[in-house]
């Protein structure tokens, strides 16, 4: 009995060898593996934070510009309410419209618009240039609805100077409280252009500003079949429009790479921002 013991004891010896030889390098992998893990996702923080910051900036950058040109138009349509209005000089009556009228290099035409879409009075000059406009989207829908605050349209091109542009309005009111026209203001692309192309994000970054129906307004980097495009119906609008912030990894609705997204909506406009 002890030499039978004596013989196994070296059979033991062995397999405990074998076993550690095998455990020893799987636990290496396993060691490795979680530290993959963590290194991934201290990058994916990385990426977030950055992302969230990048978004601060613009997010900032483009609510305060869009907040001085509606005070603007809330001047304007103050303004319109002057008693003995029509009795001044086109030049006297430019000033008690438009004495605090936002000036800057990406800021459109500013018209007055009647009840039937015909425009009346026009910022740049004493004697509006004549276009209509009663058939574009906001002026239908302030015609509808006289609660509707600012409104913030589609990317359109100007009838007035071809330029590519959004549009700011606000309604108009009579004093018996019907529709009596719109004021708006337009600002154009170039804006958005400037400003996203002041961000490095790398070659397969983006950044997108999209309405809250879905409606890109502008993608950096920018091409021209990008604008106007809506996806609304895909998921990763869905999670866009779903919260104010946040963000997720999913693949991108316009070439199908998958991306990290962050976004927030822009301040309390209809508005969200994305970097992906």
């Amino acid at each position: 009995m002890p030499s039978m013991q004596r013989l196994t004891r070296p059979f033991r010896s062995a397999r405990t060898w074998i076993a550690l030889g095998v455990l020893a390098p799987l636990g290496m992998v396993v060691v490795s593996g979680l530290m993959l893990l963590d290194l991934r996702q201290d990058a994916w923080d990385k990426a977030e934070q950055t992302s969230k910051n990048l978004l601060q900036v613009l997010e900032r950058d483009i609510a305060r510009n869009i907040e001085m040109y509606d005070l603007s138009l809330r001047a304007v349509v103050d303004n319109l309410k002057t008693p003995g209005l029509d009795q001044l000089s086109p030049a006297l009556r430019q000033l008690v419209l438009f004495d605090r009228a936002a000036t800057a290099q990406d800021l459109g035409v500013m018209l007055v618009l009647d009840e039937n879409g015909d425009s009346i009075i026009d910022a740049s000059t004493l004697s509006a240039r004549k276009v209509n406009n009663a058939d574009r989207a906001y002026f239908q829908a302030h015609k509808a609805r006289s609660d509707l605050g600012l409104y913030i349209s589609e990317p359109l091109v100007s009838r007035l100077t071809g330029t590519h542009i959004v549009v700011l309005s606000r309604r108009i009111d009579k004093p018996d409280g019907t529709f009596g026209g719109v004021v708006l203001g337009t600002l154009k692309l170039s804006f958005f252009t400037h400003l996203f192309d002041r961000i490095g994000l790398g070659r397969d970054g983006a950044i997108n500003l999209y309405l809250r129906d879905g409606t890109r307004v502008m993608r950096h980097p920018y091409a021209v079949p990008d604008i106007g495009v809506n996806i609304a119906g895909g998921p990763n609008f869905a999670r866009f429009a779903g919260s104010r912030s946040g963000s997720f990894v999913g693949p991108s609705a316009r070439d199908g790479v998958e991306r990290f997204y962050t976004f927030m909506q822009v301040g309390d406009l209809p508005m969200i921002l994305n970097v992906a």
